[in-house]
């Protein structure tokens, strides 16, 4: 595909839509678990009923880490400890959010990434409900596989 044809490509051609999630009452340490554990950057929150309520980037919760931590200092680890299970993901989640449509073109999506300093966009519908989330990785591979591979 040429860049015109990639620009006129829809949302849910790319999206991801194996996501993992949290509710706004999970503790933190469950956060860190989860991108330690998974290969992702974003964990976005949601009702039990998949209504989008917010996310969470990695580097949101590497932000909140005393300084101390890269040193291993014992009283910056105690703090993390304590942060990490006296908070729960809705103290730390952003709400502010840019949200897409299944049908917004990746033109759209790449200009919202263009003039702003975050790297994911969740998807919902016109309930709010989560669909999927659409990332720069996303995009990367959209442009630079030879064959992209699309959802639709």
């Amino acid at each position: 595909m040429n860049t015109l044809e990639l620009l006129g490509v829809r949302v849910k051609e790319v999206m991801t839509t194996q996501l993992i999630t949290v509710r706004p009452d999970t503790i933190l340490k469950e956060v860190k678990h989860i991108f330690d554990k998974e290969n992702i950057h974003h964990i976005p929150v949601t009702t039990e009923q998949g209504i989008f309520l917010g996310i969470i980037s990695k580097a949101d919760l590497i932000l909140l880490f005393d300084w101390g931590t890269k040193l291993n200092l014992p009283a910056s680890l105690r703090k993390n400890t304590f942060l990490l299970t006296s908070n729960l993901a809705k103290d730390i989640m952003e709400t502010s959010v840019f949200k897409i449509d299944t049908e917004d073109s990746i033109q759209k999506c790449v200009q919202i990434f263009r003039e702003n300093y975050f790297h994911a966009l969740p998807v919902v519908d016109h309930s709010n409900v989560l669909r999927g989330i659409l990332t720069t990785y996303d995009l990367m591979i959209l442009a630079y596989t030879e064959k992209a591979q699309l959802h639709a």
